[in-house]
C-alpha cells in the first residue's frame, strides 16, 4: 500500500513554507523601500509594513504651502502656483510607484522561479527534483501572496463587512489608477492560482502532491502566526 503522505517530505516542506513566509513578507516590503529610496524618501521597515517620509519634494511642497496658505486654500493665483500643482501631481505619481513596488517585487521573484523551472524542464523530467528545483518552486510560489491577499480580503468582508471585498496594495493601486477597486486584486489573484495549479500539476511529483498541499497549509499558517503575531512584532516592531 502506497503512502499518501511522506512524513519526511512533509517535515521538510512545512519548515520551508514557514521560513519563506517571513522571507517573502520582508522582500515584499523591500520592494516598496527600494522604490521609495530611489525617489528620495526616508524609509522605515516593520515586520509587515514600511513607512516613507521626508523627501525633498515633500519638504518643498510644505514650504510653498506654508508661504502661500491663504491663496492656496482660496484657490487664487500665486507666483509658485504651477510649481506647487506640478509637485502635487508628482507626489501622486510617487505614491503610486511606491505602492506598486511591493507587488512588483513579488511578481518578479515569482517569474524568476518560473524561468528557472522552464530552463530546467528537461532535467526535471528525467530525474527527481533537486535543491535548485525546489528553490525555483518556492520562488514561483511568491505568487501565492496575491491569492492569499485576495482570499483574506474577501473572507474579512464576509465576516466583518466594511464595504469592500478588496484591500492592501492591490486595492490602493486600482484606486490610484481610477480602476474598479478589485481590478488588480482579481487579476493578480487569478494569475497566482493558475501558476500554483501549473506547479502542482506539472512540477510536483505525483507521490508528493498531497504532502505538498498539506505542508503548504500547515507551513503557511504556522509561518504567518510565528512571524506576524509572535516574532515579527518583537524583531521589527
Amino acid at each position: 500500500m502506497k503512502k499518501i503522505i511522506n512524513l519526511k517530505s512533509l517535515l521538510f516542506l512545512t519548515i520551508t513554507f514557514i521560513l519563506f513566509t517571513p522571507i517573502g513578507t520582508i522582500l515584499h516590503e523591500f520592494g516598496h523601500i527600494v522604490v521609495a529610496k530611489s525617489l528620495g524618501y526616508e524609509t522605515t521597515l516593520h515586520y509587515g509594513s514600511m513607512n516613507y517620509r521626508n523627501s525633498n519634494l515633500n519638504k518643498k511642497q510644505i514650504k510653498i504651502y506654508n508661504e502661500n496658505k491663504i491663496t492656496i486654500e482660496s484657490n487664487t493665483y500665486f507666483n509658485q502656483k504651477k510649481e506647487y500643482e506640478k509637485g502635487i501631481d508628482q507626489l501622486y505619481i510617487n505614491t503610486l510607484l511606491v505602492t506598486i513596488g511591493g507587488p512588483l517585487q513579488t511578481i518578479i521573484t515569482g517569474f524568476i522561479g518560473l524561468l528557472i523551472l522552464f530552463f530546467r524542464k528537461k532535467k526535471i523530467n528525467k530525474s527527481k527534483l533537486k535543491l535548485i528545483d525546489w528553490l525555483a518552486i518556492f520562488l514561483s510560489l511568491f505568487w501565492l501572496r496575491q491569492v492569499f491577499n485576495l482570499l483574506i480580503s474577501v473572507i474579512s468582508e464576509l465576516i466583518s463587512p466594511n464595504g469592500s471585498y478588496f484591500g492592501g496594495d492591490e486595492k490602493r493601486i486600482s484606486n490610484l489608477l481610477n480602476l474598479w477597486p478589485g481590478t488588480t486584486s482579481v487579476t493578480l489573484g487569478i494569475i497566482g492560482i493558475v501558476i500554483f495549479a501549473f506547479i502542482l500539476i506539472k512540477r510536483i511529483p505525483k507521490q508528493l502532491k498531497i504532502t505538498f498541499l498539506l505542508s503548504g497549509l500547515l507551513g503557511g499558517t504556522l509561518g504567518f502566526i510565528i512571524w506576524m503575531i509572535i516574532l515579527g512584532p518583537i524583531l521589527l516592531p
